[in-house]
């Protein structure tokens, strides 16, 4: 699930295709070599926190080794200066919700109609009027209004299994 997002985190702070891969490479490796002994402790933070944390330090890795190997004081310079600030960075958490959002609606989907997850679609992403909807798919104004609220109901109860950091952290049953 995290491949992607940690892929397209790295990519957006600049780095090539093959850097990306790389970096994301490291980062499961830190992690897979770190989890075995992690216990999840709510109070010291949330594990999508401590997921951008090690994306971000092996983003700076890979700039100050490019840095080194170039010996220039180019953009990379303000890229690495800027991920060493902030605890949490605030890109990284509106890719990681954005990403949470988009798996859940993948997830949900395969659950309704064609014509029930249409009418969400239109209202809830699209935000047409429920009346408008209701005369497209030729059902009651109250037929749309259900739903959506389905759709949201489910939607919920995916992001809120998909954003529970302790899910991620027990062992498989």
């Amino acid at each position: 699930m995290y491949g992607p997002l940690v892929y397209g985190h790295a990519r957006r702070r600049g780095l090539a295709h093959e850097d990306a891969e790389d970096v994301s490479q490291k980062v499961f490796a830190r992690i897979t070599a770190a989890i075995g002994g992690f216990e999840y402790e709510k109070e010291r933070g949330r594990f999508r926190d401590w997921l951008g944390y090690v994306i971000r330090n092996e983003v700076v890795r890979h700039w100050k080794k490019e840095q080194n190997q170039t010996q220039g004081q180019g953009g990379e310079a303000q890229i690495v200066e800027q991920l060493s600030g902030a605890s949490v960075d605030p890109e990284w958490s509106a890719e990681y919700h954005s990403h949470i959002l988009a798996t859940a609606l993948a997830r949900c989907q395969p659950h309704f109609e064609p014509a029930t997850w249409r009418a969400f679609e239109r209202v809830w992403i699209e935000r047409c009027s429920p009346l408008e909807v209701s005369q497209e798919v030729h059902q009651p104004i109250d037929w749309v209004y259900v739903a959506k609220s389905r759709v949201l109901k489910r939607l919920w109860q995916e992001v809120q299994e998909l954003s529970e950091d302790s899910l991620f952290l027990q062992p498989p049953k």
